[in-house]
């Protein structure tokens, strides 16, 4: 039989802590640069549209609100508040989501800001709300005026 030297065990042991050490950087790398997408939340409990759905759907649901979002950009505590709002008062027929997208800013003329509520009456946009700050109670007050949220 053949005998191995040791150094050639010391070699290969050394190339798989090289091995190890080397992966173990690279999924650094990759965790850091990757960017975690949050969801919408508000996207689980209402119709999700696409930018060319809008008018169908508009056609079917006389008095909505689109909730136009960016999802690269979403307060989080915003976001579950409105969800909490859209469900506490069975209001999930009323609300459509859309992506905000350059498409959607064009055709409603829309402002930088995120979310926006677009309120539709009869068929024909009513009001848009849209702030730097948003309160639960102002997003109450403007469903409110469009007639979806029953003032108590």
């Amino acid at each position: 039989m053949r005998n191995i030297p040791k150094k050639n065990y010391f070699m290969v042991l050394c190339m798989a802590l090289v091995v190890v050490v080397l992966v173990l950087v690279l999924m650094n790398v990759y965790n850091a640069n990757k960017q975690d997408v949050y969801d919408s939340r508000v996207k689980e409990v209402v119709n999700v549209l696409k930018v060319d759905d809008i008018d169908n759907y508009l056609l079917e649901h006389l008095d909505s609100v689109l909730y136009v979002s960016d999802s690269t950009n979403i307060d989080h505590k915003l976001d579950k508040q409105v969800r909490e709002l859209i469900t506490d008062n069975n209001l999930q027929q009323y609300f459509a989501y859309i992506e905000k997208t350059d498409e959607v800013v064009k055709k409603y003329k829309l402002d930088d800001n995120n979310p926006i509520f677009i309120a539709y009456k009869d068929g024909e946009v009513s009001e848009i709300y849209s702030s730097k700050e948003y309160s639960i109670v102002e997003i109450e007050s403007f469903l409110i005026r469009n007639e979806v949220l029953d003032s108590d």
